[in-house]
């Protein structure tokens, strides 16, 4: 994210002690720690919730994008049908009396 060596930070840490002194030094820090934490999580909450809704639309797209229910019910009625035509039913109580 930033590129801050170890020089940038001593420098910082020299300025901060001149300028608040010991006293208030620990508190400063520690109250910027929080800040610090504080926005990390919000932009990882934020970022997460992003991803989130990027993958939701992809997947509603996905099905979007799939053959349409129109097309499935007609499909569903065609595999329905029979592939051979049933024999007349008279003539299979024929075939049942002569077996019996």
């Amino acid at each position: 994210m930033f590129d801050i060596g170890f020089w940038e930070l001593t420098l910082v840490g020299l300025i901060a002690l001149l300028v608040l002194g010991p006293e208030r030094l620990p508190g400063a820090i520690r109250t910027t720690a929080y800040w610090v934490r504080r926005a990390r999580n919000v932009a990882a909450t934020v970022r997460a919730e992003v991803e989130r809704e990027l993958a939701l639309e992809e997947t509603k797209a996905a099905l979007r994008d799939q053959v349409p229910m129109g097309e499935l019910k007609s499909l569903e009625q065609e595999l329905r049908r029979p592939l051979a035509p049933e024999p007349p039913k008279a003539a299979l109580k024929g075939e049942d009396d002569r077996t019996a």
